[in-house]
C-alpha cells in the first residue's frame, strides 16, 4: 500500500505543489467506531455540541450516513472504516481525497484558506481530476456524493456539519 499511497502524494504534488510529506500512519476502525471517532466521543472532553449526540450513540442509526474515513492532523493519521478495500475505485479515491488533506496540513495550507470548507473543495476537486485521469469516472457517482453535500461541505460556514470536530479534519 505504500506505493501505492507515494504514488497518490507524487500526483498531489505534481498538482499543486505541495512538498511531499513522510506517509501519514493509516488506522482501520469498524463503522460504529468511525462515526464515534468523527463525532469526538472518545476525546476528553467530548465538544460541547456533540455530548448529546455521543451520550446516545448505543441509539445510532447506522443506516444514515456516515463518515467513510477520517485526516486526524494532530497524530497525521488517515482512518479509513475496516471494510476498506484498496482494490475497488472508490476506495482508492477515498484515500486520495485524505492524503489531500494529509499534505494540505503539512504543507499548512490549512493556516492559509478562510475555512476547512476550502480544504473540502480542493480534495473533492482533486479527487475528481484525479479519478478521471485515472479511471474516466467522475467523484460525484465514484463516491456517490451530490452537488448539494458539496456545495454545504464546501462553504465557509464553520457549523455546516453535524458532526464538526475540535481540531480535527474530517471528510
Amino acid at each position: 500500500m505504500k506505493e501505492i499511497i507515494l504514488a497518490m502524494m507524487m500526483w498531489i504534488n505534481t498538482a499543486t505543489g505541495y512538498s511531499i510529506p513522510e506517509i501519514p500512519d493509516i488506522n482501520y476502525l469498524n463503522t460504529m467506531e468511525l462515526r464515534s471517532y468523527a463525532f469526538g466521543c472518545e476525546q476528553t472532553p467530548i465538544p460541547s455540541h456533540n455530548i448529546e449526540l455521543c451520550a446516545a450513540k448505543k441509539n445510532w442509526d447506522l443506516d444514515r450516513t456516515n463518515p467513510i474515513a477520517i485526516y486526524d492532523h494532530n497524530n497525521k493519521v488517515i482512518i479509513l472504516n475496516k471494510r476498506f478495500n484498496i482494490k475497488t475505485i472508490k476506495d482508492k479515491s477515498i484515500l486520495f481525497h485524505e492524503l489531500v488533506h494529509h499534505m494540505q496540513y503539512e504543507n499548512d495550507i490549512n493556516n492559509i484558506v478562510e475555512c476547512r470548507g476550502q480544504l473540502e473543495k480542493e480534495a473533492y476537486t482533486l479527487q475528481d481530476e484525479w479519478l478521471q485521469e485515472k479511471y474516466n469516472v467522475n467523484v460525484w457517482d465514484t463516491i456517490k456524493i451530490n452537488k448539494l453535500f458539496f456545495m454545504m461541505i464546501t462553504n465557509c460556514r464553520e457549523n455546516h456539519w453535524s458532526f464538526k470536530l475540535k481540531d480535527k479534519n474530517y471528510g
